[in-house]
């Protein structure tokens, strides 16, 4: 049956060649044609047979299946992260949201650092938040999200993680350095006042020592530092985990001025005589004088007169070349012109025994005592030294003397240097020396 629609077709087809001429072709003629014949009917359209245009519809579909069953949703899912946040924000979250605080710190040896761990929200997104911008966080797909950064200040609070990643956590390693520290000042003018802070967790204890001698136990402390110079305070922190970390900042003190000055002639009269003010200032490269008359001066030793006679407040303000500041006031300077103390050059002790050194105009007319005269002295101080620098008497009290004798024995005859100090009811300071020869009957 085959074989006669072949045969048939081959006669249409030298039909259409030939017109009404009957030829017959050869058998190997035959099976060439009927080849091409075939491949032309392949190549075009026929809904009725198998050809090119059915085999690329299969081709396509098959591809279109193939995708399909590929692809997961849910494996999509998974792979899909969201990016962890390169910030610091600020302000602090609020803790209205849901939110995880961060727990102890836990180290690790192998990197040197402090690691603190926090679960992460999962409704939230991956968010670190501090008092102060930070640097960028690195984010490690090797380290199954592990991301180190270094803080340079954190808040009391601590941090706070919100996570969208997906991850049941996220470890956050802090460096070990200074930066566990906050000082309110780190340089200035003794006595320089100092707050501390502390940064870390709440669980962890810590020790402060502060280079003077004195430490704290307090997460938050503050010091005083009374004396200039550089000082290494120095945090140590004790873990939850039972590790010891430290961490230390500088502080620097530097030395305060001191103000004095003395005013000459001793017994100005105003508003004739010309006053000299003599400076004594010390560690002071600056100086503001206020003459209590409406005037100023910035000279260093400056002098002034005054239009009429009255009771003026001098004023001297020091300044040191860091900006330290150091005043001295004296109250009518003028008023106290009658104010003095003076001493002998000589006495002779009682050779009966010590006295203790007490006196009055009537106990002490033999001069037994050697004592000041007086006139409005506040605050006193008095020392004898011998030849060889040896302080042998003291009296903070103007009514007690030296009665010339040391540990109970007469003291041998001879010169003796004394100096004095103190103040004068009108606030002016006042500083004395002088010798006194001690003679034996």
């Amino acid at each position: 049956m085959k074989d006669k629609k072949e045969d048939k077709a081959l006669r249409e087809l030298f039909q259409d060649k030939l017109g009404t001429a009957e030829v017959i072709p050869a058998p190997s003629v035959s099976k060439a044609l009927m080849r091409k014949l075939t491949l032309r009917r392949f190549l075009h359209f026929n809904a009725t047979s198998f050809n090119v245009w059915y085999a690329g519809g299969i081709v396509i579909a098959g591809a279109l299946i193939a995708v399909v069953l590929s692809s997961d949703p849910g494996k999509n899912e998974q792979t899909k992260q969201a990016p962890v946040s390169t910030k610091f924000n600020t302000p602090l979250i609020n803790k209205a949201e849901k939110e995880e605080t961060v727990k102890p710190a836990v180290r690790d040896d192998a990197e040197n650092k402090i690691v603190y761990e926090a679960k992460r929200d999962e409704k939230s997104g991956a968010e670190i938040t501090s008092d102060e911008d930070a640097t960028t966080i690195h984010h490690d797909q090797k380290t199954n999200g592990v991301t180190s950064v270094d803080i340079p200040d954190i808040s009391e609070e601590g941090l706070i993680i919100k996570d969208k990643t997906g991850r049941n956590n996220i470890k956050i390693a802090v460096k070990q350095s200074d930066n566990l520290i906050a000082a309110s000042v780190t340089e200035g003018c003794a006595p320089l006042k100092v707050i501390f802070k502390s940064m870390i967790p709440p669980k962890d204890s810590c020790r402060w020592i502060f280079d003077d001698g004195g430490y704290s136990t307090d997460r938050n402390t503050e010091w005083l530092f009374d004396i200039e110079g550089e000082y290494k305070v120095t945090l140590y922190v004790f873990t939850a985990d039972g590790k010891k970390i430290s961490s230390s900042i500088d502080i620097l003190v530097h030395p305060k001025p001191v103000a004095h000055f003395e005013i000459t002639p001793e017994d100005a009269i105003l508003p004739d005589d010309e006053i000299i003010f003599m400076n004594y200032s010390t560690n002071a490269v600056k100086y503001k004088w206020d003459f209590g008359d409406g005037t100023v001066s910035e000279f260093f030793e400056p002098r002034h007169v005054y239009s009429k006679y009255g009771d003026y407040d001098v004023q001297l303000i020091a300044f040191s070349e860091y900006g330290c500041t150091d005043s001295l006031v004296v109250l009518n300077v003028f008023s106290g012109s009658g104010y003095f103390v003076t001493f002998p050059n000589a006495f002779i002790p009682n050779p009966n025994g010590p006295s203790g050194g007490y006196y009055s105009p009537r106990s002490d007319e033999s001069a037994f005592v050697f004592h000041p005269v007086y006139s409005g002295v506040a605050d006193y101080q008095l020392r004898i030294f011998s030849r060889l620098g040896i302080m042998i008497f003291e009296s903070n009290d103007i009514n007690i003397g030296w009665d010339g004798y040391y540990k109970g024995a007469l003291s041998e005859s001879g010169v003796y240097v004394w100096k004095v100090r103190g103040k004068y009811v009108s606030g002016e300071q006042f500083t004395k020396m002088g010798d006194v020869t001690l003679l034996k009957n």
